[in-house]
């Protein structure tokens, strides 16, 4: 089973890993995998201070993020996945949250399609966790970026990350961990020079990558 296989299938699982729900699975979430929630607060704050600006949300699932960073002030956002069940959820959440009107769905592969615009912010949540070539996609990121790049890696938990591993592998799916001298290598690898990486609380790195700075520092020292 591929990535896209896996996730065409549990869309609605997946999906249901965010909703407010007063169930066991939401609680737990909330307890043991403070990192989603964590990632999405992180992900806000970098658009502190950004007027009128434009997102690209890869592999944007069933739409969750995309409605938030909407709601957050983004006056386009364009969210991009392989999945077809899951571009129906999103399509209907954002028209459920009336955000519809702001926000696109491509079902595509990020790394193929053959975007026409660049973005202010280009952000990545819980998607390098099934990228074989990270260098790849942080560097296709950069490229459509005009101001921030922002995206969320796994990190390597002693218990977690094997474990983790192994039930995607029985389902056929691949999963990649970093550490953060593998994630910072990543990142100059793909061209990014001015950026920071901060830990999240569940065994996770948060990437904040800032486009502009560094192309105010080149053209100073032109």
């Amino acid at each position: 089973m591929s990535v896209k296989t896996y996730f065409e299938r549990t869309a609605d699982n997946f999906d249901a890993l965010y909703e407010n729900r007063r169930n066991w699975s939401y609680r737990f979430n909330q307890v043991f995998r403070k990192g989603l929630f964590q990632r999405i607060e992180k992900t806000t704050k970098a658009f502190t201070g950004m007027e009128d600006f434009s997102v690209l949300d890869v592999g944007c699932g069933s739409g969750r993020n995309s409605a938030l960073f909407a709601d957050e002030g983004a006056r386009r956002v364009v969210g991009i996945d392989f999945s077809a069940p899951m571009l129906e959820l999103a399509r209907e959440y954002t028209r459920a949250k009336n955000v519809a009107n702001r926000c696109e769905f491509i079902q595509a592969d990020f790394l193929d399609y053959p975007f026409q615009e660049t973005f202010d912010v280009v952000v990545a949540l819980g998607v390098f966790d099934y990228v074989a070539d990270p260098v790849r996609v942080l560097k296709r990121m950069a490229e459509l970026a005009n101001d921030k790049v922002v995206a969320s890696f796994p990190g390597v938990s002693p218990v977690r990350a094997p474990l983790r591993k192994m039930r995607y592998a029985l389902r056929g799916c691949p999963v990649y961990f970093y550490t953060g001298t593998k994630l910072r290598q990543i990142c100059h690898e793909a061209g990014l020079s001015n950026f920071r990486i901060e830990k999240l609380a569940s065994s996770g790195y948060m990437l904040v990558g800032n486009k502009r700075a560094a192309h105010k520092r080149a053209v100073a020292n032109a």
